[in-house]
């Protein structure tokens, strides 16, 4: 990601937050957060977005090309739990020609939707990319101290990402509560 540039975030848990606070961080003009749970919409706003779509209530591929007056989004990125063949869809036609998207999310766990998706030539034409990513391709002994610093130093917010706190015996509604979107981060207490 460059300074200047939109970049809009599908799935706002955990990982989609840090992603916000990310490309804001690193001087993105435009950051959408794509949710469906309205108060982690809210909370986005707070880790830098600059716009937030509940795709129940509007279409994220047309909103997203109204933000960036028909252009789309330079980087979308696919931080949702799960990762569907459709949202793959749907973040590559947000995605401006030549732009990027990047999967985050876990894809093919779903055993009705195969991990496939179907070869469009136009989206070749747009010289547009698709790749994924496992821990950010960070390098560890140099992003661990630098994220560290940022933190100490009150740039990096990770005390807000958690939401909920739950003692061992309750691990159960911690689950439940994920499942049904009622956490960004939850943390598990060991008294």
């Amino acid at each position: 990601m460059r300074p200047g540039e939109t970049v809009a975030i599908f799935g706002t848990g955990g990982v989609g937050m840090n992603a916000v606070q990310g490309a804001a961080m690193a001087g993105a003009e435009k950051v959408i957060a794509i949710d469906l749970v309205d108060w982690k919409l809210e909370k986005a706003r707070e880790f830098g977005a600059t716009h937030t779509i509940n795709p129940t209530r509007e279409d994220p591929v047309q909103r997203i090309m109204d933000i960036t007056h028909g252009v789309g989004a330079d980087a979308t990125i696919l931080t949702a739990g799960l990762v569907t063949p459709n949202l793959l869809a749907t973040a590559t036609r947000a995605t401006r020609k030549a732009g990027r998207t990047v999967i985050v999310g876990l894809i093919g766990l779903d055993p009705n939707e195969p991990a496939t998706h179907p070869l469009d030539l136009m989206f070749m034409l747009m010289a547009k990319e698709v790749f994924g990513t496992i821990f950010g391709h960070n390098v560890p002994r140099i992003d661990i101290p630098r994220l560290l610093d940022l933190y100490r130093d009150g740039k990096l917010k990770l005390d807000e990402l958690v939401t909920h706190r739950y003692r061992l015996d309750q691990i159960n509604q911690a689950y439940q509560d994920l499942e049904e979107g009622k956490v960004i981060r939850g943390v598990l207490l060991f008294d």
